[in-house]
């Protein structure tokens, strides 16, 4: 009997545009498609990680509509970080049932980066809630997180899409969701904007060499919502639902060319 392709999807960062990757597990369960490994820096990782511990699309949605800034930002005196990031632990060790990683049924990989050696870590083990939030320590916004000894910042510092990790998972197919748009039709009016787009410039030409590991990459539209526009929570589901359906074809062609 032949093996069933392994499937592995690599969420990217992008803070609110990163909603779009619920839009785009919605389309993949509308169409059957089993993820069998599943990996995510920054916002990817939230969503990753929901999604790993069994929490559903519909769910999600309601979830990404409903909750504001106040339920996850707990600005603080500027020391290392604008947002401390506690209140953010608390809402994902509650939605995660304080499970840690190695015990989901889904494999799940969380990606940082060592602050002070300059490496990437994929976290395989460990506290979700802990591991997602130093996944989005967004440099000089949120603070950055000690796990196991090291102090931990956003993923997307160094792999803005995991793919590599759903790869050493065993994946046979590698999926990334890009939701980063350097360029965008939103204007730069805060300081958080000025600190994620310089980090999205700079990271640029490392992401564009290491994003050629994916077999295929789904890139939702995501030019008129910037990184804070939680607001438009459901146009950025709506933008990772067309993207996702968009590459569907594909997906199956791919497939099915890996099998024959």
């Amino acid at each position: 009997m032949e093996q069933r392709l392994k499937i592995g999807l690599a969420l990217g960062s992008g803070l609110a545009r990163g909603l779009a990757h619920i839009g785009v597990l919605k389309v993949f369960e509308e169409e059957g498609l089993k993820i069998d490994y599943i990996a995510g820096s920054s916002m990817g990782a939230v969503i990753a990680a929901l999604y790993a511990c069994g929490v559903k699309i519909s769910l999600m949605e309601r979830l990404a509509q409903r909750i504001t800034r106040r339920d996850w930002m707990d600005f603080n005196f500027p020391r290392m970080g604008l947002i401390a990031g506690d209140r953010l632990e608390e809402l994902i060790y509650l939605l995660s049932g304080r499970r840690r990683i190695e015990e989901l049924p889904l494999p799940l990989a969380v990606v940082g980066t060592d602050l002070l050696e300059g490496k990437l870590l994929v976290f395989r083990e460990g506290s979700i809630a802990r591991t997602v939030r130093a996944s989005c320590s967004i440099p000089g916004v949120f603070n950055p997180v000690e796990v196991e000894g090291r102090l931990v910042v956003d993923g997307g510092v160094l792999e803005r899409v995991p793919v590599k990790a759903v790869r050493e998972m065993g994946a046979d197919i590698a999926i990334g969701v890009d939701v980063s748009a350097i360029t965008g039709k939103y204007g730069i009016n805060h300081i958080f904007d000025v600190l994620l787009k310089t980090i999205d410039i700079m990271s640029r030409e490392v992401h564009r060499f290491k994003i050629q590991e994916a077999n295929l990459v789904i890139t939702p539209d995501m030019q008129e919502i910037a990184p804070f526009h939680f607001h438009l929570a459901r146009e950025a589901i709506e933008k990772g639902e067309e993207a996702a359906r968009k590459s569907i074809p594909v997906l199956k062609q791919l497939m099915a060319a890996k099998e024959g």
